[in-house]
């Protein structure tokens, strides 16, 4: 079990009070820091001394945090659990059990009900969406009980999700260049070129404290990165047919973030004028990082072309 944490005081003792409560027990927890300020380790290593702890000398960010705790853990599954989740008794086992049954996937969704409102969905998988170029979370915001159904999904959210050991060492790790969001749509991406599946398991369920982390940031540095990271993924991991479509789906994408923005969303034109270049730079960064590594992702490719393109248009399907 690995707990990526960053001035988490605030949610650990929730998130760990929960996994003392799971119906499997033979687990470890592995917490990575990323150079908290808060007194949150302090509070673990007095109320938790069963915690391996593993302190990173500055803020690496989420891929680097996870990254090092997946080289840490030693068991045959490694699950991912943001400190500000906080999982059902059965969640654990509910994933374990379904890989145990499924050997042909390789990692498992949870379903991730909102905390304020746990009678709907954060995400019950992760999906992409080819026109906007961003991976999403796969019924977000709708009523929980129309998620019921196992289904193959093209991945997992990884704020709690399952994955075999053996996968990171056929896919690779998430990729630190990432530093903070769109690094687990990266590895789904990566995870469907490669040939792997995800499972999603409805009744691992989990409820998350949603963006109560990111909105500790302030807004502009984080939605550049935001846009750096969209592309770097469509760079990186997008088959060549979609990209073909790029020069008519990235326009209507920039247009859309600023003069087209929803109504609430809207600020002045000269703010979005003033961000609109800004927003290009960060893009053209993305695809440059992007490309750099695209050609180790695609010598993995063990899927078709058409196999691909058609889960990253469909989303789910049938188990």
């Amino acid at each position: 079990m690995v707990i990526p944490n960053w001035n988490g005081l605030a949610h650990l003792p929730e998130c760990l009070a929960a996994l003392e409560k799971q119906t499997v027990r033979d687990f470890e927890v592995v917490l990575v820091d990323n150079a908290s300020t808060d007194a949150g380790l302090e509070w673990v290593q007095a109320h938790h001394a069963d915690v391996h702890i593993h302190r990173l000398t500055s803020n690496r960010g989420f891929a680097a945090a996870v990254n090092r705790g997946i080289a840490a853990a030693r068991g045959e599954y490694v699950a991912l659990l943001n400190n500000d989740a906080v999982p059902e008794p059965r969640w654990l086992e509910a994933l374990v059990s379904a890989l145990e049954r499924r050997p042909d996937y390789s990692s498992a969704a949870s379903l991730l009900l909102f905390y304020a409102d746990p009678g709907r969905v954060n995400a019950a998988g992760d999906i992409y969406d080819v026109l906007r170029l961003v991976g999403r979370n796969r019924g977000f915001g709708r009523p929980a009980h129309g998620y019921r159904e196992f289904r193959r999904v093209l991945g997992a959210c990884a704020g709690a999700a399952l994955y075999r050991r053996t996968l990171f060492a056929e896919v690779g790790l998430f990729d630190e260049d990432f530093f903070l969001m769109s690094e687990d749509t990266d590895f789904n991406l990566r995870c469907l070129i490669a040939g792997k599946r995800c499972l999603y398991v409805p009744e691992a369920r989990v409820r998350h404290k949603f963006r109560a982390s990111i909105d500790t940031e302030s807004e502009w540095p984080t939605k550049r990165l935001a846009f750096r990271n969209e592309a770097m993924v469509a760079a990186k991991d997008l088959p060549a047919p979609i990209l073909l479509l790029l020069p008519i789906i990235w326009p209507w994408r920039l247009l859309r973030e600023t003069v087209l923005m929803r109504p609430q969303r809207r600020r002045p034109l000269a703010v979005q004028l003033q961000r609109a270049p800004l927003i290009a730079r960060a893009e053209l960064d993305g695809i440059r990082l992007g490309f750099a590594k695209r050609g180790e992702v695609w010598r993995r490719r063990a899927a078709s072309h058409a196999q691909i393109v058609r889960w990253l248009v469909k989303g789910t399907g049938s188990v």
